[in-house]
């Protein structure tokens, strides 16, 4: 297939405002060429540019580069669009996976270090699986969140890992660094997370990337009660969460 044509001066704008982004507390120029392997002669240009635009601000006294809080307002609001833009998308396939196993149905959204759920369907059950809308967790012990964090950049991997709270909330907890990144790597090879009661002890869960622009955004999330299920039924069923969270993104690529 051919490819498209592109402006490598945008891309290397929106890489430089990526750069930046990843490092809260800002970037001298020197770094950002080392980063992204440009002479710093063409990044004072770039980067005049992006502060014309006011999309990045310097630090007078400390010389460093951040994100300006227009662009941050600009990219929230943004944000907030496309919340409302994926319930819409997904209502069908969640409903499709909901007629298939009648099991609850979540959609998370990441909420810095945490997913919020915006959206479910509940099994209809007699006996189901209570959930939090808003549960107080590191993206790292639920499916939902897991399934986001492992296809994120690395360096945004990196950051999260290193200020990450290793605490168990049951004894299936994930507890440690190393334990973490092999699991990460695991959920990007499969192509879904799936987590067998870390959250809950009795619960486990497969939850699937949803990806805009090639960016994790959302995951689709669904729960398996171990009083009906085995981690092979789990297992099996991530071939279908992964079709529904397709159809979502293409949905998305057409809103």
């Amino acid at each position: 297939m051919k490819q498209a044509r592109i402006l490598p001066s945008v891309l290397k704008g929106i890489q430089i405002l990526q750069s930046i982004a990843n490092q809260p507390n800002g970037m001298k120029l020197s770094e950002i060429s080392q980063d992204l392997e440009t002479p710093s002669s063409n990044m004072t240009l770039y980067l005049n540019t992006l502060m014309k635009s006011g999309s990045v601000i310097r630090d007078p006294l400390n010389r460093k580069f951040y994100i300006s809080p227009r662009a941050i307002d600009l990219f929230q609001h943004a944000g907030k669009g496309l919340i409302h833009q994926l319930g819409p998308c997904a209502d069908e396939p969640m409903q499709a996976l909901h007629r298939h196993f009648n099991e609850n149905i979540l959609l998370g959204f990441r909420k810095d270090h945490l997913v919020i759920f915006i959206k479910h369907i509940r099994s209809t059950q007699v006996i189901g699986v209570n959930f939090e809308k808003e549960p107080d967790l590191p993206l790292h012990i639920t499916a939902a969140g897991r399934a986001i964090l492992a296809f994120l950049p690395k360096k945004e991997i990196d950051a999260y890992i290193k200020k990450a709270s290793f605490e168990k909330v049951t004894s299936k907890t994930v507890s440690d660094e190393t334990s973490l990144r092999r699991i990460l790597e695991e959920t990007r090879k499969k192509g879904f997370a799936f987590n067998p009661g870390e959250f809950e002890e009795e619960v486990m869960a497969v939850a699937v990337p949803i990806l805009f622009n090639d960016h994790p955004i959302a995951s689709l999330v669904m729960q398996f009660p171990l009083l009906r299920h085995t981690e092979e039924d789990a297992i099996n069923a991530a071939p279908l969460i992964i079709e529904q969270a397709k159809i979502i993104e293409n949905k998305l690529m057409n809103t």
